[in-house]
């Protein structure tokens, strides 16, 4: 599968090549506030994304900006401290480019982590969602442009986008956490607004449990690159009542070291 055309995957995997002999069989894409995940990897090279040809530096509170490398749970792990959004202004093909340097660099599991308002009121503050399915309400196809290596459109098959065996053992290893745990379909809006009453009545009917503002490209990108992908999501809030990005951080800040605890015990399961 070719991607939007530029070289920035390649020159990236190759940048890593020369700060570690890591190579990475899975990688962490850490949203909101949820960067202190990855305190428990014994990393062996930190790039900012200033240095990463292509990234931008990221614009939003709780994205620190930095590709960690090194092992989580024995496994060696690429882990995205922050990602890249379509609301910062950014182009689509900007957006993907972290699950495309992550199969650039060899990787086969690629794990979306994201904050997330909990559409369904029984979702509280605190529990864990692994995605069973999407929602893209961004207004923009993710490949719009990618082609074939016959240079044919990139029609790409998304009805097994989210990797099940990888759901199941997540729900494992959240439940030996401790951790309240859910399935449930993620509903990508553009952002930066939260919805509104209606566009919460009209998601709940149309079947998301959560909402955000991300994820979607990442996964989609990783389903054409032919990569297993899991979404673990930190619900924050509930949908409908006011909120702000502060509080969804401090939610997700708290939350994420039982999320690495969940990914030490999630990620030596990969390769079974």
């Amino acid at each position: 599968m070719t991607g939007p055309g530029d070289t920035f995957a390649g020159d990236g995997a190759g940048l890593v090549r020369e700060r570690t002999a890591v190579r990475p069989q899975a990688a962490l894409i850490l949203g909101s506030g949820l960067g202190p995940a990855a305190d428990g990897i014994e990393a062996d090279a930190e790039i900012s994304f200033a240095d990463l040809p292509g990234f931008p530096e990221p614009s939003v509170p709780g994205h620190a900006g930095r590709l960690v490398i090194g092992h989580l749970g024995g496994v060696p792990v690429a882990a995205f401290l922050g990602r890249v959004h379509l609301y910062e202004g950014h182009p689509m093909s900007l957006v993907t480019l972290p699950t495309r340097l992550i199969a650039a660099m060899g990787a086969g599991v690629l794990v979306v982590t994201a904050a997330v308002g909990g559409l369904d009121p029984s979702l509280g503050p605190g529990t864990m969602i692994v995605g069973t399915d999407h929602l893209n309400f961004l207004g923009e196809g993710v490949l719009r442009g990618w082609t074939d290596d016959e240079g044919r459109p990139a029609f790409v098959d998304l009805s097994e986008a989210y990797d099940r065996i990888l759901g199941e053992a997540a729900i494992r290893a959240a439940q030996a956490e401790g951790l309240p745990v859910a399935r449930g379909v993620y509903a990508s809006m553009p952002g930066p607004v939260y919805e509104t009453p209606a566009e919460v009545a009209f998601l709940r009917q149309a079947g998301a449990a959560v909402v955000g503002m991300s994820v979607v490209p990442e996964v989609t990108a990783g389903a054409a690159l032919g990569l297993r992908c899991l979404g673990l999501y930190c619900v924050t809030n509930v949908v409908g009542k006011p909120v702000s990005h502060g509080e969804v951080t401090e939610v997700a800040e708290a939350f994420a070291p039982r999320l690495g605890g969940v990914l030490t015990r999630l990620l030596p399961s990969i390769g079974a």
